[in-house]
């Protein structure tokens, strides 16, 4: 996820040390053809802003012991009226509700294929208590019906200005950990860890909306709906977005790139953007794996959202936020999408490889006009400016969402120092290297959910240098890069 720019001033790096870490994070095998398929039909009602939907998923046991029980997020239970914990914070409540606050959720009608109950810290686990238990490799078939009710917010699941985005919007299967990841909906950054599936999904929806969907969807006209279906392997999710678009396409190594947009006069050049950072990363990291990619304006209150094959680009962004949005939710189709993670325990392993991707992106493309120097330069002021005001006394990287204390520490702490981070890693290897570094780690894990070993792994043995006591004093803390001297 994108969120908003900092500000500028100068700092020093003072101090490199090291702390032994053992990492962990939810363990998951790669692309070796064990993966659950979800098929998803579901018909939205535009007036009254709900969703009918039916969700068949046939579940592989990807874990190595047998499972009685299979548990899946219910992540439209965050937007009821009561919930524990809340999609945005306090000081997101206008942005994200600029006609008030409004409610929706998720009802589950029925559940076949086991006993089911509402489970979880805030009642939002459907947990499924089999018939016949299932051992490592087996399946099992689940299906369940729901109702939606969208609220009217600018957020991942929700409508507003013309636009409606189903993000998150089904039973997810949890991944598994020595137990079921159970972590509940936290307002700040992007509280997943999600498993890689296969989807078939059918949207049902009146005829004048366009259903933008993450790969290449057949769309058929009744006399006042349209469906439109669409099929999506090897995906860590699936989005869609309903609004009444106008379209440009252009093809890229293979793939077609479309933008969706509502009101856009530059569209032709943000097109160009998502184009250009899709061939940049799939040349630097290794080659893009799906057939279409997705580029979508909508109602978002921050600056973007990546799903797989789909991102959104808030449709409040002007000018060259635009575009750097849409190179930054392009970098994570590789750190997240391709390359998957805890993004609750391990934040900064996709965010700050999505952002400096960014900026190494507008290194190599300087009819931008954006200059690596600068935004490394606003990194740092920025940084140092956030800890002068907050007095900010741990600035480690390594920290499970909950544990910061606020949005704006987060986004700190895991996007801007780790953008630092990379920034002394390639003056220290030198471009070419750190590249190539990343790319063995994007071949590497692709599919699977790496850990934070995984990445230094990859970096030391491309290097051939000890880099671990470097990385590890961002990730601890150790490294100032500012002093309260």
């Amino acid at each position: 996820m994108k969120v908003k720019k900092f500000c500028k001033l100068t700092a020093v790096l003072l101090a490199v040390a090291c702390v032994a870490c053992c990492f962990t994070a939810c363990k998951e095998k790669g692309d070796d053809g064990q993966r659950s398929a979800y098929v998803i039909t579901a018909d939205v009602n535009t007036e009254e802003m709900t969703v009918q939907a039916t969700c068949a998923v046939d579940y592989v046991n990807r874990t190595d012991v047998e499972l009685g029980e299979v548990w899946f997020h219910l992540y439209p239970a965050a937007y009821r009226d009561g919930a524990q914990y809340t999609p945005v914070g306090v000081a997101e409540t206008e942005s994200a509700y600029p006609n008030g606050v409004s409610y929706g959720g998720i009802e589950i009608l029925s559940v076949e294929g086991g006993e089911y109950e509402i489970t979880g810290r805030d009642q939002d686990i459907l947990a499924v208590k089999l018939g016949k238990s299932i051992l490592p490799t087996q399946s099992t078939k689940i299906t369940v019906a729901y109702t939606l009710k969208i609220p009217q917010m600018r957020h991942r699941f929700g409508y507003e200005n013309g636009t409606v985005n189903l993000g998150n919007w089904f039973p997810i299967e949890c991944a598994y950990d020595g137990g079921f990841v159970d972590s509940p909906y936290y307002s700040s950054g992007d509280p997943f860890c999600l498993p890689v599936c296969d989807y078939n999904v059918t949207i049902t929806a009146p005829k004048e909306y366009t259903v933008a969907m993450p790969a290449a969807a057949v769309r058929t006209e009744e006399e006042t709906t349209a469906t439109t279906q669409c099929k999506l392997e090897k995906a860590r999710d699936f989005a869609a977005v309903l609004g009444k678009f106008e379209t440009c396409t252009q093809s890229v190594g293979g793939v077609a790139v479309t933008y969706y947009y509502t009101a856009d006069e530059k569209a032709e050049e943000h097109l160009k953007a998502a184009c250009d950072a899709l061939a940049y990363f799939s040349q630097s990291f290794g080659q893009y794996p799906y057939k279409t990619y997705s580029v979508v304006q909508t109602a978002f209150n921050q600056g973007g959202m990546e799903y797989t094959g789909l991102v959104y680009v808030s449709d409040a962004a002007q000018d060259a936020m635009i575009t750097e949005i849409i190179v930054h939710e392009t970098a994570h189709q590789w750190w997240y999408g391709i390359v998957g993670n805890d993004q609750i325990r391990h934040a900064w392993l996709d965010e700050a490889l999505a952002e400096y991707s960014t900026t190494l992106f507008y290194k190599n493309h300087p009819e931008y006009g954006v200059k690596y120097a600068d935004r490394i330069a606003d990194a740092m002021g920025g940084f140092t400016l956030f800890c002068e005001l907050s007095r900010c006394e741990d600035t480690s990287m390594e920290r499970a969402i909950e544990e910061f204390s606020s949005s704006t520490e987060y986004t700190y702490m895991t996007y801007v120092k780790g953008q630092l981070m990379y920034d002394g890693l390639c003056n220290m290897l030198g471009e070419k290297t750190l590249v190539a570094g990343l790319a063995r780690y994007a071949d590497t894990y692709a599919f699977a959910t790496a850990r934070p070993d995984d990445l230094i792994a990859c970096l030391e043995q491309v290097s051939k240098r000890e880099l671990r006591p470097y990385i590890m004093g961002f990730l601890n803390g150790t490294v100032k890069l500012y002093s309260h001297a």
